[in-house]
């Protein structure tokens, strides 16, 4: 875990990154919205799960969370769910039902405190309205981003992301070329079946990102981004007509191995 800042007034990053061996780093973020009903969006990785605990109690007493909205049920965004469900007695689960019941079969999860949210669902949230998204790009069938309406932030879950090469905590310190590249090769390797669908059909769930016009993108791969969407819709845009990304094989792995050996040494 690295150290929580804020992003916006009302909103603070509980930010991580994980090394990509050869590539660089991928971020690795969960979100506190600090609304009149403060809502925790995913937990972390698992492997960092008490240092998110710390982190989480430093920006907010978990017993004041009122919601714990899950983008989706991976590992990445479910490490510590558990424990701030503990911690948290007063929150409900907000999941898209699928994810809910998946995790089901690993662990009891409370169903009297869920609550299943489908895409264009809403939860009032005191002073604000957070909408369920299904974004443009997503690895995981029970993917819901969300839109908070009084911030203008959207928190794009699994979509954005990027492999770039050092943790910092704004895309303006990442280089143009690079974030291109790399947001590019991740939302390919990411989602192999973008290469099979029509530009076209793909350009309308571009649109209905650009019709929201997010002031700010908060990506659970990706540092924040302001003023950056045009942008990023324009990248992706480019993304299914492009040869597939390909993955590293053992051969890469080796090398890999080879060269952190060489380091130690």
């Amino acid at each position: 875990m690295d150290k929580p800042y804020r992003t916006m007034p009302d909103i603070e990053v509980l930010p991580a990154h994980f090394p990509i061996p050869g590539a660089g780093f991928l971020a690795v973020n969960a979100f506190v919205i600090k609304a009149k009903e403060p809502v925790l969006i995913d937990t972390g990785m698992g492997k960092d799960s008490e240092e998110f605990m710390e982190a989480l109690e430093s920006v907010i007493d978990p017993r004041d969370l009122k919601w714990v909205w899950l983008t989706h049920d991976d590992a990445d965004h479910t490490g510590s769910l558990q424990k701030v469900l503990e911690a948290a007695p007063n929150a409900r689960l907000a999941a898209f039902s699928l994810a809910v019941l998946r995790m089901s079969t690993d662990w009891p999860v409370p169903m009297n405190r869920v609550y299943w949210l489908n895409p264009g669902d809403c939860i009032d949230v005191g002073d604000r309205k957070l909408t369920a998204v299904r974004p443009p790009l997503f690895d995981n069938p029970t993917t819901i981003a969300v839109y908070d309406d009084k911030s203008g932030a959207f928190f794009a879950a699994d979509c954005f992301g990027a492999i770039i090469q050092s943790p910092v905590q704004s895309t303006d310190e990442v280089a143009e070329s690079e974030l291109a590249q790399g947001m590019v090769g991740w939302a390919s390797l990411d989602n192999p079946w973008v290469h099979m669908i029509k530009t076209n059909e793909f350009s309308q769930s571009l649109e209905r990102i650009r019709r929201l016009a997010p002031k700010k993108i908060l990506s659970a791969h990706l540092p924040p981004a302001e003023g950056k969407t045009e942008q990023f819709l324009e990248l992706l845009a480019t993304v299914p007509p492009s040869t597939p990304a390909i993955a590293p094989n053992q051969t890469a792995l080796e090398q890999i191995l080879g060269s952190a050996g060489s380091v130690n040494r």
